[in-house]
């Protein structure tokens, strides 16, 4: 008789751990005039609550740990005497920018309005890979041009900290 070699495979289970909903909304106002027309530009930044951001922190041969965390966004809302024009940002957004690692896991974490001049908007957004200090921020503008806001201009990304 010979000897049977029995192998069991044992399945692992899957740890899912999913981050708290933000529910804050964080907004800003920023006010300018073109040919003596006075706009506002709000920006208001959210979660859009839908796990998307999937991280596979498991190591080698370990049980597999999922980490979900949500998506932010944010919306940039053109006022003159009512909504004339809306773009929204998420990370997305910023793809092209980013190192291919970083924005794999990488969630949008603020924009916020620096200065505008004329009919530019000079803007930045934090983007980071949460429960990390891995955070890069990505400085851009937007022309404002017969009441619409143009295309985004990325002038800068860089990594900012770890």
């Amino acid at each position: 008789m010979g000897s049977d070699n029995i192998h069991s495979k044992k399945k692992k289970d899957t740890i899912h751990n999913y981050w708290a909903l933000i529910l804050d909304t964080i907004s800003s106002k920023e006010e300018f005039k073109i040919s003596e027309l006075k706009h506002t530009l709000e920006v208001k930044t959210y979660s859009l609550n839908d796990s998307s951001i999937v991280r596979n922190l498991s190591q080698n041969g370990e049980q597999t740990y999922l980490d979900h965390s949500h998506k932010m966004i944010s919306d940039l809302i053109l006022l003159t005497d009512s909504i004339v024009d809306k773009m929204q940002i998420d990370r997305a957004t910023f793809e092209n920018s980013l190192i291919p690692e970083f924005y794999a896991e990488c969630n949008l974490l603020t924009t916020e309005i620096d200065s505008t001049n004329a009919n530019t908007v000079y803007l930045n957004s934090s983007l980071g890979v949460p429960d990390t200090g891995n955070i890069w921020t990505v400085w851009y503008s937007i022309k404002i041009k017969n009441n619409r806001i143009g295309n985004l201009e990325i002038n800068k990304a860089d990594y900012v900290g770890m």
